[in-house]
């Protein structure tokens, strides 16, 4: 009897509940009323419509407090509480107008490690503005030598134009240890050999001056240009032989000519490729030229005219079979004998892998190089090390002077890409001066692709 008068009152319940729900459920959908329908038709009398009945109230009695922190009044930076005007946005202050960066861990790094310097430790900052138009990028590092005492600088302002593509002004002041064979290893490759081998790869020199250069890049990178004025003083530097892992036979770094510098420099580059990533490979051309022009009606104490010439030629086969070709050349444009520090090495990584790092030097001289590249297959265990890998076959030959002798080699090798870095670990034999000391193959370590 109760479970009967129980459930009778629980659908009792449950039918007013459904009734009520229904009920807003309709009125919820029912149009709303007009204002005809809501105002007397008599209230509408002339004296009800006068202005003085119109008047609005206003949202915020004249007599009212506000806190002054209240959305009524818009903070420094705040945007909230701006007046809304279409098509104008309000402005923002964003407080510095630079973002800081630091270079290496917390700014310290190693600038190099060669045969004249040693371990050169320095420290360095950089300022990158939040528009690069209104304000100029700046940087600025400090570094010390190790094998002797002195310090290195370099300050500089770069500032990008209001104009289409990437076009910059940029001024540096420095002093620094410098190098003119870059294009064949990079300075860390170089800091590595040194450390580990006593293998300085590259000729140095001391200068201390200014640059001021006009930069230029299309939208899609693929041209780009400078032209630059050079005013420096230029120093040799002496072999000191810092600390080596294994051996000490250091090569003697040659004495560069002295004197004031004054250079106008031009340089041309096309890119045609669509790189993704500097570790992938990318088929296309790449071509860079400069020229330099020094003394006359520059001034200073050197006078010289070259240019320096590379082509690149990237081909892919298939999915992943590749055929990589490079060309350089450089060297006087009016016959003369260049300054030291402006010949020709070949010789090492990135040049004729066969032979010693600068075994042949003069003013002028060229080179050529070609690989191929085959895919191998990415085991268990070989992920471990690269994500992928190539077999490498190649071979280098190059020249000097009057190009009545040539120099060249073969070999053969592996190189991979992992996620930090690209590794190639190749053996080269030369196949010319084979009456020579050091005649038998070279083992070759590389942290950047030679093609």
């Amino acid at each position: 009897m109760t479970s009967g008068l129980g459930r009778r009152a629980a659908v009792a319940v449950a039918a007013v509940w459904i009734g009520l729900s229904g009920a807003t459920a309709a009125r919820a959908q029912d149009p709303l009323p007009s204002p005809a329908d809501t105002v007397d038709a008599d209230s509408l009398s002339a004296d009800s419509l006068a202005a003085d009945s119109l008047e609005a109230e206003p949202l915020i009695p004249p007599d009212a407090w506000i806190p002054s922190d209240s959305l009524a009044f818009s903070a420094s930076g705040d945007t909230l509480g701006a007046p809304f005007l279409p098509g104008v946005d309000a402005p923002v202050e964003t407080g510095f107008p630079w973002l800081l960066e630091l270079p290496g861990w917390h700014g310290l790094a190693v600038e190099h490690y060669n045969r004249v310097d040693g371990l050169t430790p320095s420290w360095g900052l950089a300022l990158e503005p939040l528009d690069p138009v209104q304000r100029p990028e700046l940087a600025a590092r400090i570094a010390a030598a190790t094998t002797h005492s002195r310090l290195y600088w370099s300050g500089s302002v770069r500032q990008r134009l209001p104009l289409p593509g990437a076009i910059h002004v940029r001024f540096e002041h420095f002093h620094r240890s410098t190098t003119f064979d870059d294009w064949k290893v990079s300075i860390q490759e170089n800091d590595v050999a040194t450390l580990a081998f006593a293998s300085d790869l590259l000729d140095w020199w001391r200068e201390k001056g200014y640059a001021l250069a006009f930069e230029a890049e299309t939208p899609d990178g693929r041209w780009g240009g400078a032209l630059a004025y050079l005013d420096a003083s230029q120093h040799a530097q002496r072999d000191r032989s810092p600390f080596a892992l294994f051996g000490a036979n250091y090569r003697d770094n040659p004495p560069a000519v002295e004197g004031d510098l004054h250079s106008l420099s031009a340089q041309f580059q096309v890119d045609t490729r669509d790189i993704q990533s500097p570790l992938l490979p990318s088929p296309g051309w790449w071509l860079r030229a400069d020229a330099e022009l020094a003394g006359g009606v520059l001034g200073g104490e050197l006078d010289f005219r070259r240019a320096a010439i590379e082509l690149n030629r990237f081909s892919r086969f298939g999915e992943d079979v590749w055929w990589n070709t490079r060309a350089v050349w450089m060297g006087p444009l009016d016959g003369d004998s260049l300054p030291v520090q402006r010949h020709v090495m070949l010789g090492g990584p990135g040049s004729l892998r066969g032979f010693r790092g600068g075994s042949f030097v003069d003013s002028q001289g060229g080179q050529i190089s070609s690989e191929v590249r085959l895919p191998l297959p990415v085991g268990r265990r070989i992920a471990l090390l690269f994500l992928s890998w190539h077999w490498v076959a190649f071979a280098d030959a190059g020249a000097l002077g009057d190009y009545e002798e040539w120099h060249a080699n073969v070999g053969t090798g592996i190189s991979g890409v992992n996620l930090l870095s690209f590794v190639e670990l190749f053996v080269a034999q030369r196949i010319t001066d084979l009456d020579e000391d050091g005649s038998g193959p070279r083992f070759v370590v590389r942290f950047r692709r030679d093609l």
